[in-house]
């Protein structure tokens, strides 16, 4: 038995006219979307908060011995943490819309990594005061909790 469709034919039917159907929209986010933001966030800030205890233990290793081995992880963490928070802050930043680009953020990535490497070349290039050298790591570490809060 063949069966021919002919496309006239059926617009006589109510079934497929598409003036009657209704339109689903989507109001809010599921409880899915919702509990893996929240576990996706908290996940972060743990990270955020676990390296910045290993910079401030870094820290306060580097205000009783200064060597280069400690200012080149100390370096490292400071990209670590600051990867993360980026990353943080462009995800909000997406979410809520405002500042799309991040140059405000971006500004404050430049003048901590600025920062960094200015304590590493005033340790290189000559023996700085250590309360020079630490009045940097506080100013790093004050950048670095602004930018979590």
């Amino acid at each position: 038995m063949k069966i021919e469709r002919n496309k006239k034919e059926l617009s006589k039917y109510p079934f497929v006219s598409k003036i009657d159907m209704p339109e689903v929209k989507r109001v809010t986010e599921s409880a899915f979307e919702n509990e893996l933001a929240y576990r996706q966030e908290a996940a972060m800030q743990f990270r955020i908060k676990e390296i910045l205890g290993q910079i401030e233990h870094l820290g306060e290793s580097l205000s009783r011995n200064i060597n280069i081995n400690d200012l080149m992880r100390y370096k490292k963490l400071v990209r670590d943490f600051l990867k993360e928070a980026t990353s943080e802050a462009y995800q909000l930043s997406k979410k809520r819309g405002r500042n799309r680009r991040g140059r405000t953020l971006l500004m404050t990535v430049n003048t901590i990594d600025a920062e960094v490497e200015k304590l590493i070349n005033d340790f290189r290039g000559k023996k700085s005061e250590p309360m020079e050298i630490l009045e940097t790591l506080d100013k790093i570490r004050g950048m670095l909790v602004d930018l979590m809060i």
